[in-house]
């Protein structure tokens, strides 16, 4: 077994020593703190601050002084460009620490989390050369008037983010955020917060003002439910679960104030029968396995054309099996731990319900608990057949490495399959047939479509969903949306008429 060693740099995010609000280090209000577990040994390796409302109450209030005090809010956007630019080196020449950090805290690959870091620089970069590229508009109107539209930062931005990708999905929100002008609070995952505790520290450095970028750790029932219900919060931006999902949304309805939401999925893959089958199979392997299925576009149902099932299946379960499930840290390593015990436990009971409604287990299931698996929350790459639009498997998230396979015997079906869920976040299509996949892009409910590919979600076009998927986009120029507001500017070029001077 070859074993990343503990990279330079890594010791001095460790151990945080508080919250990242206003420019500083700050311990929490309470006291208190929260266990960081290995979650592949169940080890508890480091302490971060728990947060709750009075936390919050000083982030938001710093985030407001901020941008009242346009440090950044009226920077020069070329300027913002820079600092991000300088953010983005940074986390470059931290990669390897921070990567060791994510997998340390998440259960992924030390490969998948240098992706991730990799992929969080390339975030900032991009949007750091956006930031001068947000235009407002111009229009002659009646009465020999000029109207300007301009975009301006939307002000305190409050984001929630989830476990699975905490400094990728994270920088998806903030990076966006920050080239709009706005001040932002973010609370991330209690389960994986230290690489973007260790991001804040690094935008300071950078050249990030204090007060605009604060991350606030804790629970969400503590931190997340206080920003979400914070009346001077003026966006709230949240990736996560359903349930939470409408939790947040109603807070926010109480304030009258808007909400982006990235919420779950149950995507389909589906393959027909003139797809490229190697290809297909290596595919549908990917988007469920990849990131221990632990991902909320994960290829979760894979719809199969009758007359190529049993030869998808196999090959399949071939991919599966083959799957090097190993410690994280271990460079070979292409599948990790669970995030938690309990969410092992969810993903298993899922299995068993699955099974009892005439599910078929080919390969998988819970790992036997020895050798590495001894300790740590282990799922085998898992493969369920004979799955039934009935069953609660089809149409519930299970966001584990569990895979369903459902035939279908035309196009219609497959769409029609394709659509049967509440949720509408991604889709994949395998086909060598233009028009097919065409179709297949008009008819699919969702707000991201693959076609002979899963997967990739490069930052320079949006992704969200539609449905019980959430609203609003991460990622691209369309992320901008979220984070600016429009005013409406009318200059008058000719004398103001007296309407009463008759």
């Amino acid at each position: 077994m070859t074993t990343a060693p503990v990279p330079p740099g890594a010791a001095r995010f460790l151990r945080p020593r508080g919250h990242v609000i206003d420019g500083r280090v700050v311990p929490p209000i309470g006291g208190d703190t929260l266990p960081v577990e290995d979650p592949s040994t169940g080890e508890i390796f480091s302490h971060i601050p728990a947060g709750d409302a009075g936390d919050v109450a000083h982030a938001v209030q710093a985030a407001r002084a901020s941008f009242n005090a346009g440090t950044w809010s009226r920077a020069d956007p070329a300027h913002r460009g820079r600092v991000l630019w300088a953010l983005a080196r940074s986390i470059r020449d931290q990669a390897e620490a921070l990567a060791w950090l994510e997998t340390r805290d998440s259960g992924k690959p030390i490969a998948e989390a240098r992706a991730d870091i990799t992929g969080t620089a390339e975030i900032l970069e991009y949007y750091a050369g956006l930031a001068s590229q947000i235009f407002g508009q111009t229009t002659r109107v009646p009465g020999n008037n000029l109207g300007m539209v301009l975009r301006e930062p939307a002000g305190v931005v409050g984001q929630i983010t989830p476990w699975n990708f905490p400094l990728y999905v994270g920088a998806w929100k903030f990076a966006p955020a920050l080239c709009c002008g706005c001040s932002v609070v973010l609370k991330p995952s209690e389960l994986t917060s230290l690489t973007l505790l260790a991001a804040a520290e690094l935008a300071l450095a950078a050249g990030v003002p204090p007060g605009v970028f604060n991350v606030v750790s804790g629970t969400g029932a503590s931190a997340g439910a206080a920003l979400a219900s914070h009346p001077d919060v003026d966006i709230l931006a949240f990736t996560g679960g359903v349930v939470t999902g409408r939790k947040v949304l109603h807070a926010r309805a109480d304030l009258l104030r808007p909400t982006q939401l990235e919420l779950g999925g149950k995507s389909p893959n589906i393959i027909f029968a003139d797809a490229d089958r190697v290809q297909a199979i290596a595919g549908a392997a990917f988007g469920i396995f990849y990131n221990q299925g632990e991902n909320c576009n994960a290829g979760s149902r894979l719809l199969v054309h009758a007359d190529i099932h049993d030869e998808v299946v196999a090959g399949l379960i071939a991919r599966a099996r083959a799957i090097r499930v190993l410690p994280p840290l271990d460079e070979q390593s292409q599948m990790g731990a669970l995030v938690s015990a309990a969410h092992a436990r969810k993903v298993a009971g899922h299995v068993e319900a699955a099974i009892a409604e005439g599910a078929s287990l080919r390969c998988g299931g819970p790992a036997p608990r020895q050798g590495h698996f001894e300790r740590g929350h282990w799922f085998l790459p898992t493969v369920l057949t004979d799955v039934a639009p009935t069953h609660r498997a089809f149409h519930e998230e299970i966001f584990g490495p569990v895979i369903t396979v459902t035939k279908f015997s035309s196009d219609d079906e497959a769409i029609e399959l394709a659509n049967a869920t509440e949720f509408g976040l991604a889709a994949g299509v395998w086909t060598a047939d233009v028009k097919r996949a065409l179709r297949c892009t008009q008819e699919l409910r969702s707000g991201y479509v693959w076609i002979n590919n899963y997967n990739p979600t490069p930052v320079e076009v949006p992704f969200g969903g539609v449905k019980s998927s959430g609203f609003g986009r991460d990622c691209g120029p369309q992320a901008v949306d979220t984070y600016t507001t429009w005013k409406t500017v009318l200059w008058s070029l000719a004398p103001f008429e007296d309407w009463y001077k008759h």
